[in-house]
């Protein structure tokens, strides 16, 4: 077995000076969310958890049955790094404010601070996205459809100012 690409080279894995950080981002399918867990997972060294770039690695549809038991497998797995020390990035967009909620109560548990990232994108932009990105679709993307991008941002409970104090820190992108 070969372990040439296991991650990135030259970023330290002992143990951090301060407590580590759970960073949640919220947004829709091309949002920047991917964009900018891989430059914080580079500037930073948090472990970066993608459940669409897992399921590819898998070899399985992004709507494959699997995908609560591959997403249940990496929740525990970014828990124990936690608990080890290490930050992590959650980078699934977090639609829904009972998901964040839950998240961040296990954070805290963890004695982790918390971080929550929203990219509040227009629709239009997000189309035109990822009409781009769709046409040649990177590694564990999905190409998204404007009637799911449509049902996406139905779906999506926007993050407020209430919710926002609630994390150590949180950033709007737009």
């Amino acid at each position: 077995m070969k372990y040439s690409n296991l991650g990135p080279t030259g970023v330290s894995l002992a143990w951090p000076l301060s407590r580590p950080v759970v960073i949640l981002l919220c947004g829709l399918p091309g949002s920047g969310k991917t964009t900018f867990a891989r430059r914080r997972e580079r500037e930073t060294g948090a472990i970066r958890f993608s459940t669409d770039e897992w399921m590819a690695d898998l070899g399985l549809d992004y709507f494959d049955a699997l995908r609560d038991n591959v997403q249940n497998r990496l929740d525990r797995l970014w828990a124990q790094l936690v608990e080890r020390g290490l930050s992590v990035i959650l980078e699934d967009g977090t639609w829904q404010r009972e998901e964040r909620d839950e998240l961040r109560h296990i954070a805290e548990r963890l004695g982790a601070g918390t971080e929550l990232h929203y990219f509040d994108v227009p629709f239009d932009e997000l189309w035109r996205r990822l009409e781009t990105r769709n046409a040649n679709p990177p590694y564990g993307t999905v190409p998204i459809t404007r009637e799911l991008l449509e049902d996406s941002r139905l779906r999506l409970q926007r993050p407020d100012q209430a919710e926002f104090s609630l994390f150590d820190r949180f950033v709007v992108h737009h």
